[in-house]
């Protein structure tokens, strides 16, 4: 069942990168030139809506023959508690500040082999037009519909290769469906990032909000600078302190880092509790709602064929941890049972081999986007 997956995910990914790859290389020979400055954003939120979204969702449905609801669970989109989004909304402002340091390392290397970033911008780069179509298209859409392919099919789909790999494969695959080799480095470390949110978690939602609130603020403080409202503040004061002392500058820049990695850690020590915690509870409630159940037709069952209607209801075999039933205990109980208990067994979850059509199939996703990624840092040279 685990193959079948893989290989729909892998199929419907291959199709994807053929479509960006092709509509990429149009681009670039100004195939969409005709619609204007308009033809960006309609070529983008078809490729986002229309492909990442609707297509990927869809095709998975059909080829794996499951239910809308089935198929809206295989991609996580399970409810998550206020507490887990406010920690991601932390969380991506923490994302952000890290990526500024994660980009310019990697913008300085490739700067030192000569390459040079193209101009992006656009005439009207400073209007509240810009800035709400900016949220739209560059925060709003991408967080939605990049993590339903990438955080939703992709990282369901290679579920069988174990959490480790399925981070690094598909937190590699995120970063090269920008086709940017700016983008590459710090994407991949970010789609990385959002693996391990989405496995703790067990929900697509934090890694959106998360998405959405990098990219979001990246526009805002774009939009800003560009309408004269602020000259870049933080990276401004970086960038005086670094050309007036290279030491303190360095220095500054390290324990700005610190403290960002320090508060990045707490807030992932809060994700894994209370996302374990809320999990717990929900499974816990599900347990007790079918014993309940079961029960209740046992004693029926019970009570139809005795003859003794005041018969004394018997109790059905539960799993119990010393004189208390498992599904009556309190999180904090069962967490320090365990605890005293290490020989407890812990079920892992088993890898599987991947087929080879699978295998070849996310090799020809890969070559493709890695040609289109090494083709941008050559046009820069």
């Amino acid at each position: 069942m685990g193959k079948k997956y893989a290989f729909a995910s892998s199929l419907i990914y291959f199709i994807v990168v053929c479509i960006f790859v092709t509509v990429r290389m149009l681009s670039q020979f100004g195939v969409f030139s005709f619609m204007g400055e308009a033809g960006n954003y309609i070529v983008n939120g078809v490729l986002q809506v229309g492909i990442l979204l609707v297509f990927s969702f869809l095709m998975f449905k059909y080829l794996t023959k499951r239910s809308f609801k089935k198929t809206l669970n295989n991609f996580s989109y399970t409810k998550i508690s206020w507490r887990i989004i406010l920690i991601s909304i932390g969380l991506g402002v923490v994302v952000y500040f890290l990526n500024i340091f994660i980009s310019a390392f990697f913008q300085s290397i490739l700067f030192g082999l000569g390459y040079h970033s193209p101009n992006y911008g656009t005439s009207n780069s400073g209007t509240i037009t810009s800035l709400i179509l900016g949220l739209i298209f560059t925060a709003i859409i991408p967080a939605v519909c990049e993590e339903n392919i990438h955080r939703g099919m992709l990282l369901f789909g290679n579920t069988g290769l174990g959490m480790k790999n399925n981070i690094l494969l598909t937190g590699l695959m995120f970063g090269l469906l920008h086709m940017n080799i700016e983008q590459f480095f710090y994407a991949t470390i970010i789609g990385m990032f959002l693996n391990f949110v989405l496995y703790v978690s067990e929900s697509i939602y934090p890694c959106m909000i998360i998405h959405f609130m990098n990219n979001g603020i990246s526009v805002v403080m774009s939009y800003l600078i560009s309408s004269g409202k602020s000259t870049g503040g933080f990276l401004s004061y970086l960038s005086s302190i670094t050309s007036q002392n290279a030491l303190i500058g360095f220095l500054t820049m390290f324990l700005i880092v610190v403290v960002l990695l320090i508060c990045l850690f707490y807030l992932i020590k809060l994700l894994v509790k209370y996302s374990f915690e809320d999990k717990f509870r929900d499974k816990q409630k599900a347990v007790q709602d079918l014993a309940a159940k079961v029960n209740f037709y046992n004693d029926l069952d019970k009570i139809k064929n005795s003859d003794n209607l005041n018969t004394e209801n018997a109790q059905d075999d539960v799993i119990t941890f010393g004189d208390k039933q498992l599904i009556f205990m309190s999180f904090d109980e069962i967490k320090d049972f365990v605890k005293n208990n290490p020989d407890v067994p812990v079920p892992k979850p088993k890898k599987e081999k991947m087929e080879t059509r699978t295998k070849v199939l996310l090799i020809m996703s890969i070559v493709l986007m890695s040609a289109v990624t090494l083709f941008s840092f050559i046009w820069g040279l």
